[in-house]
């Protein structure tokens, strides 16, 4: 969504240096075998890769915010015109009638944000800093002290939900991010960490029952129609999608989150010019927006000869927002089909850190580790997707993969041993896709050739026995003989 990443949320890190969000694999053989974040995953991934990260969420911001920082201000909101909301851009007078019976003004007034008291900003900002520098269990504790100082800290509530999504709780998380709501009813951050772990769960119409009434409540709150819009997206309610996203645009015409979810609309129903000419668009307004060059990234990805310009915009959402999952997961894989594995399993490593509780990281981690014989771990990182999901073909493929790669140098096996259980994996993989298996599956062929290699291997074996054995006999006798002799 304008989800940051695909790990989404992050925490918010008023007054410190953006970590940026996670909004949401490649593989060195001949087939793309591993699996990306966000929509296009495979490997199992339900949808978004998104968690809470330590992240600005995208478009966010305090009514009356001026300072540069995590949670709400003009630099990480993108009003996209340097003036609050209710202003609006192009849409006539501030009493001009609106369809709902308010103002203009009125139907464009940004949200009111409750304040913390001081010791609950002091506690709020050590759990920040501690959450910054990854002392996960000092974050928490100061932000359930900003809580007990505050309990109209709503933002505390809302990283104790980042830090538990993050630690692949996601019910906790979705406790924390309630009770957020319950103190900021139209807090758009807890709201989008509650759509995230739905649509990440796979379930579309929860997401769209939760995001609905808010957003019909909230009408003035833009980011919260925006990211109705995408959720209406992903229900493929397009015409819905395109009346939420332009009931923010008519307030303000710049503002990046509503410009997101037309893009991501247009993209959907196969617009693709349009989809180009907005996200364009968008950019200029906001030229530091990670999820813009994340899409724009995907989108160049899929021209011939426009890699390097792809790689480019990856590199760019992932350095603007390094929690950023999706993208970084798309930037590895690239550099792992590109052969530059020491960087892509950095890539991975850090996704795996990020979004634990994602199956598509921990496919990409083990491809990561198999690309730099790293054997072991590789086999670790493929064991763990499958205990997150036991039917998922793809690991057993990648397995497969691992086993023909390592051959007599997988600790523990010789060479026909790794070559049987890289056998048993594709078998596995083939049995498990069924009627998906495409009829020039190159699983197939790796199938072919195991069977070639164990031939000979098994030849040789056998060669080599006949040959001991000769040796043995021929050995004896000469034994015999030279004790006949004395």
């Amino acid at each position: 969504m304008s989800f940051r990443h695909c790990f989404q949320h992050s925490l918010l890190l008023i007054g410190a240096l953006a970590l940026g969000p996670i909004a949401g694999c490649g593989d060195d053989e001949e087939q793309d075998t591993t699996a990306e974040g966000g929509e296009g995953t495979s490997g199992g991934e339900n949808g978004d890769g998104r968690t809470g990260e330590l992240e600005r969420p995208p478009g966010s911001r305090d009514a009356d915010s001026q300072d540069p920082g995590w949670d709400g201000d003009t630099a990480g909101g993108n009003t996209g015109t340097g003036e609050t909301a209710g202003t609006g851009t192009g849409t006539g007078t501030g009493e001009e009638p609106s369809p709902w019976g308010a103002t203009q003004a009125e139907q464009c007034r940004p949200p009111n944000r409750r304040d913390m008291n001081s010791s609950a900003q002091r506690a709020f900002d050590a759990g920040v800093r501690a959450a910054s520098s990854g002392n996960t269990a000092e974050a928490t504790s100061s932000f359930q002290r900003a809580l007990s100082e505050d309990s109209n800290a709503f933002k505390a509530a809302y990283n104790l939900g980042v830090l538990a999504d993050r630690a692949g709780n996601a019910n906790r998380a979705m406790e924390f991010y309630r009770q957020a709501l319950r103190i900021q009813s139209d807090y758009e951050a807890a709201a989008e960490g509650i759509v995230t772990i739905h649509l990440r769960r796979g379930s579309v119409p929860d997401a769209l029952s939760f995001v609905e009434p808010l957003a019909r409540v909230h009408r003035t709150n833009l980011h919260l129609q925006a990211l109705y819009a995408e959720v209406l997206v992903r229900a493929e309610r397009f015409d819905a999608a395109w009346t939420a996203a332009r009931a923010a645009l008519h307030c303000d015409e710049r503002f990046v989150p509503a410009l997101t979810a037309v893009v991501k609309a247009s993209l959907r129903q196969g617009r693709m010019e349009l989809a180009r000419s907005v996200l364009d668009q968008a950019l200029s307004i906001d030229d530091n927006n990670a999820e813009l060059h994340f899409i724009k990234g995907t989108l160049l990805r899929d021209e011939p000869g426009r890699l390097r310009e792809a790689m480019t915009e990856l590199q760019r959402a992932v350095t603007l927002r390094p929690d950023y999952v999706d993208a970084r997961m798309a930037l590895g894989i690239q550099l792992l089909s590109g052969g530059n594995y020491t960087d892509a399993l950095q890539h991975f490593q850090s996704a795996a850190q990020l979004a634990p509780a994602l199956v598509a990281v921990h496919l990409n981690l083990g491809d990561g580790y198999r690309a730099t014989k790293q054997w072991t771990k590789a086999k670790a990182s493929f064991e763990k997707a499958l205990s997150m999901e036991s039917q998922l073909p793809q690991a057993h493929f990648n397995m497969g993969l691992m086993y023909l790669s390592a051959g007599e140098n997988f600790p523990g096996l010789d060479d026909l041993t790794s070559l049987q259980a890289a056998k048993q994996e594709f078998t596995r993989y083939r049995n498990e896709m069924g009627s998906r298996l495409r009829r020039d599956d190159p699983s197939q062929g790796y199938l072919e050739d195991i069977d070639r290699q164990v031939e000979r291997i098994e030849r040789r074996r056998e060669r080599d026995a006949r040959n001991a054995a000769r040796d043995a006999e021929r050995a004896a006798r000469a034994a015999e003989q030279g004790g006949g002799e004395e």
